[in-house]
């Protein structure tokens, strides 16, 4: 069998197990005491084929999913119950999104308010409002559009959370000193300025492990923010340092929420 048709069809095995974990209502027994953090970047019908981007009916399929199955809370909830030693932790889920396109404003957000779900929307903030393309979209001829300071702060008073994603979304692994200095700074003080209001959130961009140096770390951990969210994998467990947590991208790698309710329950989803 060729190696891409196996691995569709584990994937579609992996669904149907999923299935029967969570209908059968087993995952209840199987999962830990482990909050998971989830990470979309754009929902939009206009671009099916793009890894980053979910189609309206299938981002509504995993909120759905969410709903169903984990008490869907804001992420400042899950920060707040593990500032208080972790109590409540268990099946509780944030969702997160990050960069700041346009329509996580326009379709997302809808689609989560629908469900009675709030999300926490991480934005580059020089983008915020301009035409800037970045290079993954200008590979696939994607006309990338960001959202509005007016649609940020709407989402703020819908009850959703807003987080800093630096100034221009560079590798804080490999940017340092006074750039990446300015770069995290900076984003948290626009973002603040915006909003009339302190954060504190924060999510590094590209998300990996290399992505963030020690160096750059100490930068965050200096300047009082309230978290900083990595995207390589993992969940949060009572005593994780919140200056540290993990989240789990959400691609077209998950064929159906099934699939990652089964990579979750068997803890394929946590990094090596």
């Amino acid at each position: 069998m060729p190696r891409g048709l196996l691995g569709s069809v584990t994937r579609y095995a992996k669904t149907v197990a999923g299935w029967i974990i969570f209908q059968t209502r087993l995952h209840r027994l199987l999962r830990s005491n482990d909050a998971v953090i989830v990470l979309f970047h754009r929902v939009n019908d206009a671009y099916p084929n793009d890894p980053l981007t979910f189609t309206n009916r299938k981002f509504d399929a995993f909120v759905a999913f969410f709903g169903r199955f984990f008490e869907v809370v804001p992420l400042s909830e899950v920060l707040r119950r593990l500032e208080n030693g972790g109590d409540g932790l268990r099946g509780t889920l944030a969702i997160t999104f990050d960069d700041g396109y346009r329509g996580n404003a326009t379709i997302a957000a809808p689609i989560l308010e629908q469900r009675g779900q709030r999300a926490c929307f991480f934005v580059t903030t020089d983008w915020i409002g301009n035409h800037h393309v970045p290079w993954w979209d200008a590979e696939k001829n994607i006309d990338t559009k960001w959202m509005t300071w007016d649609q940020v702060r709407a989402l703020r008073t819908a009850g959703h959370d807003i987080g800093s994603h630096t100034m221009t979304h560079p590798d804080l692994g490999v940017v340092s000193g006074e750039v990446a200095q300015k770069e995290i700074e900076g984003g948290s003080s626009r973002l603040d300025k915006e909003l009339g209001a302190h954060s504190g959130l924060f999510a590094y961009p590209f998300g990996g492990r290399k992505n963030m140096s020690e160096e750059n770390q100490a930068v965050v951990n200096q300047l009082g923010l309230r978290c900083c969210l990595a995207a390589y994998g993992g969940t949060v467990r009572a005593g994780d340092d919140p200056l540290r947590l993990k989240r789990i991208t959400i691609s077209d790698w998950f064929i159906s929420p099934y699939q990652f309710g089964f990579e979750f329950v068997v803890g394929s989803l946590n990094p090596d």
